[in-house]
């Protein structure tokens, strides 16, 4: 009898071992089947798939700024209708630091006479009280300005041209008397002509000379979906003449403008800059900077030179320290430019602030990083 209770017992212990010991297998096993391995991020054969978002974007012509393609803040877009209103605005050596140009919704710059150049300040939802030094008319200014359906403010023009420009379609309102327009005694005629730009605005309000719109259409097509662009354009030299050239260096997310000026004493690159009423000094900056090249032509009522911005021409764009060559395309001046890469895709000017140079075809872009 002893012998069997011995017997069993032992088979009980067995038992017993087993069942330990396979529990404590069955938990090692549960253990290793939730861990989660880290990756290895050192591994240089893996690839990794990319999806880059295409960010839709419409021109809104209602709530959009047509000379910066950005959304504008309710404020502002509400106060419309608005003109267009574009300011002839000096630039000789003794016109310099400019006022307001910082201000405006757009600048364009343009060739005159002596491979000089001067501005044409655009104002739409923005307003400056200081403006100037504002300059007589040229022949190219209304093909710029008529897409807009705005109006020239200019201190005068040469004979017979400011009739052609009307005939144009783009209405053209001259000097008018303190505090619309004034004179600032710290600079010499012809360069000492200054604005407020809200109350020639009101000038042109009270004479009728053009239609209230709900905001003109952009000059040229703005869009955020484009991918074509080519690096290294950190520097871009827009050379008008032996006499003007203008210097673009990137800094930051913005162009810096600088000049070179054979009419001055310095011959080297210097800082353009402008200065508020109140004495304050800065550079102008831009965020893209849009090349327009076309014919050198002379006037045939004034002789002046001019450029042809109707036809086929170059177009370059540059934002920031990239670009892209192609062309530029307008059957009328009443139309927007159509810009076009070299392979014949629309280019999509980025929504930025613009500065427009308006280049004849014998000036140089160069282009460095």
């Amino acid at each position: 009898m002893k012998k069997v209770l011995l017997i069993l017992i032992s088979l009980i212990l067995v038992a017993c071992s087993t069942t330990s010991d396979d529990s404590e297998l069955s938990e090692t096993t549960s253990t290793t089947s939730i861990e989660v391995p880290t990756p290895d991020t050192t591994d240089t054969n893996k690839t990794t798939t990319t999806t880059e978002a295409v960010i839709s974007y419409s021109f809104d012509v209602e709530k959009m700024s047509p000379f910066t393609g950005k959304e504008l803040p309710a404020e502002i877009w509400l106060k419309r209708p608005r003109r267009v209103v574009a300011f002839k605005i000096d630039n000789n050596i003794n016109a310099r630091p400019q006022s307001g140009l910082q201000e405006a919704d757009a600048v364009h710059e343009i060739l005159v006479e002596g491979g000089m150049t001067r501005f044409l300040a655009f104002f739409l939802d923005n307003a400056s009280k200081y403006l100037g030094p504002v300059r007589s008319a040229r022949p190219t200014d209304p093909t710029m300005i008529r897409p807009y359906g705005g109006t020239l403010v200019v201190s005068g023009a040469t004979e017979g041209l400011i009739p052609s420009i009307r005939e144009l379609g783009v209405p053209v309102l001259e000097e008018q008397s303190s505090p619309t327009m004034f004179r600032i005694s710290s600079r010499n005629a012809p360069h000492n002509l200054y604005a407020d730009t809200e109350l020639v605005r009101q000038k042109i309000d009270e004479r009728g000379f053009y239609f209230l719109q709900p905001g003109p259409q952009p000059l040229y097509s703005f869009g955020l979906d484009q991918n074509n662009w080519t690096t290294g354009a950190n520097r871009i030299t827009v050379k008008y003449s032996e006499y003007t050239t203008v210097i673009w260096k990137l800094d930051n997310d913005k162009y810096s403008r600088f000049i070179i000026d054979s009419y001055s004493n310095n011959k080297d690159a210097v800082a353009h800059n402008y200065i508020t009423q109140e004495g304050n000094i800065d550079i102008l900056q831009t965020e893209t900077i849009v090349v327009l090249q076309g014919p050198l032509y002379k006037d045939s009522a004034t002789t002046l030179p001019s450029v042809l911005t109707v036809g086929v021409g170059t177009a370059y764009v540059f934002n920031n320290g990239s670009y892209i060559e192609g062309t530029w395309r307008r059957g009328d001046i009443t139309d927007p430019f159509v810009l076009s890469d070299m392979n014949g895709n629309e280019i999509e000017v980025p929504p930025s602030s613009q500065w427009v140079h308006v280049l004849p075809n014998e000036g140089e872009v160069t282009i460095n990083n």
